[in-house]
C-alpha cells in the first residue's frame, strides 16, 4: 500500500498502482515551473495498472473549519471551474511530459500516451457536515438551512463539474473520504 499525506487527509492507493503526487514533484515545480506557463495542476495523478489502464487525476480539499470563506466558491461554481482548469492543464502537461520521456512521468506512460478510454477526474472534498437530525426528528430553523445549503451546493458542484467535463468524455465524481466506494482500489481517511 502506497499512503500520501495532503493536509489532513492520507490517500491510499495499491502497491501495483503508478501515482504521483503531480503537483509536489519535479516535473511540475521544476520542468514546468521553469517554462514561465502559468498552468495549475492536479494533486494527484495515477494509473491503475499498465494492463489495463485509464488514468485518475484527482484533487485534494478540505473545507472543514473553513466553511464560511469556502462558502461563495461552492455556491459560484468557482471551485467546479477550477477543478477543471486543472485537469486539463494536468492532460496537457502530462502528454507533452510523457512525450519527452521525462523520468518521473514514466510509470505513468501507460495512462497518458495514447490517451486511454476512461479519464477519471475526481474531487476529494472533506466539508464540516451538515448538521444531524435531532433524536425526535427535528431540527432548529438555522440547522435544517445550514442542513438544506449544504446539500444543495454539493450537488451543484457535481452537476457543474458534469456539464464541464461531460463534452471531453471524462468520468468525473466528487467524494468524502468516508464515502470513496471501495471498488475503485484507493482510499482516504481524514484526521480530525
Amino acid at each position: 500500500m502506497q499512503t500520501f499525506e495532503e493536509g489532513r487527509l492520507q490517500l491510499h492507493f495499491p502497491a501495483g498502482w503508478a501515482v504521483l503526487k503531480y503537483d509536489d514533484g519535479r516535473y511540475y515545480r521544476g520542468t514546468i515551473g521553469r517554462t514561465g506557463a502559468t498552468l495549475a495542476a492536479m494533486d494527484f495523478v495515477a494509473v491503475p495498472s499498465a494492463a489495463a489502464p485509464y488514468l485518475l487525476l484527482l484533487e485534494v480539499k478540505d473545507f472543514r473549519d473553513h466553511e464560511v470563506a469556502n462558502r461563495p466558491r461552492l455556491a459560484k461554481g468557482e471551485l467546479a471551474t477550477e477543478v477543471a482548469t486543472k485537469a486539463f492543464h494536468t492532460l496537457g502537461a502530462l502528454g507533452a511530459g510523457v512525450r519527452a520521456n521525462h523520468p518521473e512521468l514514466r510509470a505513468l506512460t501507460a495512462g497518458v500516451q495514447p490517451l486511454p478510454e476512461t479519464i477519471q477526474v475526481v474531487l476529494l472534498l472533506e466539508q464540516d457536515e451538515p448538521p444531524p437530525v435531532g433524536a425526535a426528528g427535528h431540527l432548529s430553523t438555522r440547522a435544517k438551512l445550514k442542513r438544506e445549503t449544504y446539500l444543495e451546493y454539493k450537488g451543484k458542484l457535481l452537476t457543474d463539474l458534469h456539464t464541464k467535463l461531460r463534452p471531453f468524455r471524462m468520468q468525473v465524481a466528487v467524494y468524502a473520504c468516508a464515502t470513496v466506494p471501495a471498488g475503485l482500489g484507493w482510499a482516504a481517511t481524514a484526521r480530525p
